[in-house]
């Protein structure tokens, strides 16, 4: 299934789905994966209906899953060009440039 998805909500909604997905097929009872994960029940259930959980306690239960892999292909700076590194070995800009005010 493809993340072809247009709002933060249904992202959310869809990860949460995935989790469950993936706690059905080891066969886990909520309970024993909030345990494992460390985190409470009511906690896990928001995360798997509607995705709603923190970044903290959706890490919990992604390596309780055993999915920390998975998580690390997200945000993957892609391949270089011989232009792209030249441009890398220039000084790195600390501030952007200031505009200048039009003079009534």
């Amino acid at each position: 299934m493809a993340l072809n998805l247009y709002s933060e909500a249904r992202l959310l909604s869809e990860l949460g789905q995935r989790l469950k997905d993936h706690r059905l097929r080891r066969n886990m009872l909520q309970k024993d994966l909030a345990a494992k994960a460390g985190i409470s029940v009511s906690a896990l259930k928001k995360l798997e209906n509607d995705g709603k959980a923190t970044l903290e306690n959706f890490m919990k239960v992604v390596f309780a899953l055993r999915l920390e892999k998975e998580m690390s292909g997200l945000f993957v700076a892609p391949a270089l060009s011989i232009a792209q590194v030249e441009a890398l070995k220039q000084p790195t800009r600390q501030r952007a440039t200031q505009r200048k005010r039009k003079e009534p």
